[in-house]
């Protein structure tokens, strides 16, 4: 009766429990056995067909894996499929989220669990958590799965996550976001992000990998609907690991704190490391033109605008550039950042009887200050020696178009003037 008794006290605290509703209904337990270590078997990976679901799977390719899946008889507080297990003390479900498989768990009465996977699988390893907390876990690279192990109040998280070590050879030899994430963009409209990588767009609280201690995010602008940053959330050691693929990061800062910054002009991503929560770092992915391709080598055209827009109309201008457009009054477009601006290069169009005869565009090196003197250089390759004006603006350019460049140290940036 002991089980029937637990079921019934479960019934009444609800909640409080482990988040579960309904509970109770884990027996007729007076005659179904509790868990040994056969239930959860010689090696560490999800009992029952488990092992053959991954996060990030849709809701239908699980159920289509593991058949005996199905929806809770009452719903809880979090989307989730079941599966039964035939014992009296634990309960398996397959969390969701936004329709995407986020996590495996087997949710154990009692707090005996410790003891019997121990038995199962040998000692675990004791370890700290990126907020510094203890963690109790077993992992095997043969399997490919960890288990981290949670006591609460009343029972005991089993939580399966797919497991293999993180080494350098994970981040690659170029700066490329891994998997589905390489085919994202910042900026990319919500609808065409989702086509192509459907799971990690509809999860809210990211995907985690294959590779221990790293979670993928893609974070959508709710208001704009289009993706508004692409990150991993990695383990404190993954620094060391990101210096050894791709060398040292350049220091730069980003509102006032300390980042790395990886630009990589032969893939277009650029990667920044960051402090995140606790002990552990975010990696964000993003696209940028270096300004050396942004300019171009000829002295009387900008690269990085290949339709001509100086004398010409602005419908001729909002028909060639109509998807780089800033939408509003002001004539302007939106392109590419350079290595040191975390959003697109504004160009702004002067008119004049209805054709634009100005345009301006800042080169920022703030986060970077050693790259004023970089960028200069540049503009001498394209344009040579400049001379100095009454404004101290840099006349580099003065035949048509004439180029004028003045420093702006307030803001950190290169200001570019064509007309």
């Amino acid at each position: 009766m002991r089980c029937a008794c637990w079921a019934v006290r479960a019934s009444i605290l609800g909640v409080r429990v482990v988040g579960l509703v309904g509970i109770a209904a884990w027996a007729a337990c007076s005659s179904v056995p509790a868990a040994t270590t056969e239930f959860f078997g010689p090696t560490v990976e999800p009992p029952r067909g488990l092992m053959w679901i991954q996060p990030g799977m849709s809701t239908a390719e699980a159920m289509r894996l593991v058949p005996n899946l199905h929806e809770p008889a009452k719903k809880g507080v979090r989307d989730e499929l079941v599966l039964d297990t035939n014992v009296s003390d634990v309960r398996l479900t397959v969390r969701l989220d936004g329709g995407t498989v986020s996590s495996i768990v087997a949710i154990v009465q009692g707090h005996g669990a410790r003891d019997l996977l121990t038995r199962a699988w040998g000692p675990p390893q004791i370890a700290h958590d990126s907020l510094g907390q203890p963690e109790v876990t077993w992992a095997s690279e043969s399997t490919g799965w960890k288990v981290k192990l949670d006591c609460l109040e009343r029972n005991c998280l089993v939580e399966y996550t797919p497991y293999h070590v993180l080494t350098s050879e994970f981040f690659g030899s170029h700066v490329i976001p891994p998997g589905d994430l390489a085919k994202l963009r910042v900026g990319m409209k919500l609808a065409d992000a989702r086509a192509l990588a459907p799971g990690i767009i509809a999860s809210r609280t990211g995907i985690p990998t294959s590779v221990d201690g790293v979670r993928e995010f893609v974070a959508i602008d709710d208001k704009t609907g289009v993706v508004r940053s692409i990150y991993l959330n990695l383990p404190p050691h993954a620094e060391d690991l990101v210096a050894e693929a791709w060398s040292e990061g350049w220091k730069a800062s980003e509102l006032g704190h300390p980042v790395l910054v990886w630009p990589d002009p032969t893939t277009g991503w650029r990667a920044t490391l960051r402090d995140a929560l606790g002990y552990s770092h975010d990696l964000a992915y993003d696209n940028f033109v270096p300004a050396a391709h942004f300019l171009g080598d000829q002295p009387d055209s900008i690269d990085a605008l290949p339709q001509p827009i100086l004398g010409k109309t602005v419908d001729e201008v909002k028909k060639a550039y109509k998807d780089e457009l800033v939408p509003g009054k002001e004539l302007a477009l939106i392109l590419l950042p350079t290595e040191w601006e975390r959003v697109g290069t504004r160009v702004v169009l002067a008119t004049s009887g209805g054709r634009v005869k100005e345009l301006s565009f800042s080169l920022p090196y703030k986060p970077h200050p050693e790259a004023r003197d970089v960028l200069f250089e540049a503009f001498k390759t394209k344009w040579g020696e400049p001379k100095e004006q009454d404004d101290k603006a840099l006349l580099f350019h003065e035949q048509d178009p004439r180029i004028e460049i003045h420093d702006d140290p307030e803001h950190g940036a290169w200001v570019v003037e064509m007309r």
